[in-house]
């Protein structure tokens, strides 16, 4: 059980974890309001068609027989499409399953508030090639959640194992959003594009250049979209070896996510976030904003 303690005693995870209850209270109260479920919902693509910004989804779907496809990290927000039709118009089946490491607590949310959406499935990105059971995909998504993850690069590698040679990673994320949340809750990686239009993640203590560390199993493509967020397009090309069959296997890695949830800290902690989040989500959208202003400026 070396690998176990070695988990247990990574300071980057016990920080991510630390950042859990910030996280639930924010869903648990998206998904309280109905203003605010049915404005997330408005954005989202469930029930439409994928449409990822930046990629050629079409290319890479129309010659695959019911692709499997997986969300990873996909938190509350059902934010991509879950159907797919070519431009000839014909539709096809995807296998798509929504993957993130806070699954039991996010259907709690889920059931709790009555909302008919589909169930979510364990899994963490830094060790998801441990607890995937399902076929190698043919495209993983990872929307806003590299950044809150406890170890992005590892999380790249380990994603890229699942995926089949030819298979995609999309990754789309708010710019350098850890300094924009100063670095609260889960936000304690930057994701960016620098001048030579590489992906780097970086915080305060480290830089990655993501292309050097993933030359010998993929090529990439990055771009900063007109709306501001970075984009990037991973495609697999080689296999990546796998030392171990499985570092860690679902059970133990929940039993450290849910076992938080039984101290003192985190009950107090989630109640404190709850309240604030409370009012928070029932403001308007502008007046939102006007007090993220008011904090940053503070």
């Amino acid at each position: 059980m070396e690998d176990n303690k070695a988990l247990n005693n990574n300071s980057e995870f016990t920080q991510w974890l630390s950042g859990i209850p910030y996280e639930l209270a924010f869903w648990n109260n998206v998904f309280r309001w109905t203003s605010t479920f049915k404005g997330m919902m408005s954005w989202s693509k469930f029930g439409k068609n994928i449409h990822l910004d930046g990629m050629d989804i079409e290319s890479l779907l129309k010659d695959s027989d019911n692709p499997t496809i997986l969300d990873i990290g996909c938190g509350l927000s059902f934010a991509n499409g879950d159907k797919f039709t070519t431009s000839d118009g014909k539709e096809k089946h995807l296998d798509i399953h929504y993957i993130d490491p806070l699954a039991d607590y996010y259907n709690i949310i889920k059931r709790r508030h009555k909302r008919n959406l589909p169930d979510i499935e364990f899994g963490m990105m830094e060790h998801v090639a441990s607890t995937w059971d399902g076929p190698q995909a043919t495209l993983c998504i990872i929307c806003n959640a590299l950044d809150h993850s406890s170890s992005p690069l590892q999380g790249i590698m380990e994603v890229l194992k699942v995926l089949k040679v030819g298979g995609c990673l999309y990754l789309n994320h708010h710019p350098n959003e850890a300094e924009a949340e100063h670095y609260k809750g889960f936000h304690k990686f930057n994701i960016c594009i620098d001048e030579s239009q590489q992906l780097i993640i970086w915080n305060k203590s480290q830089r990655i250049i993501v292309s050097e560390k993933i030359a010998d199993y993929a090529s990439i493509q990055a771009q900063t979209l007109d709306n501001g967020f970075v984009v990037a397009v991973i495609t697999k090309t080689a296999e990546i070896p796998n030392e171990r069959e499985k570092e860690y296997d679902s059970d133990y890695l929940k039993s450290l996510i849910l076992a938080p949830s039984k101290t003192l800290t985190f009950k107090l902690k989630y109640a404190w976030y709850n309240l604030i989040q409370f009012f928070v989500q029932a403001l308007s959208w502008e007046n939102k904003q006007k007090l993220k202003r008011l904090i940053e400026f503070k």
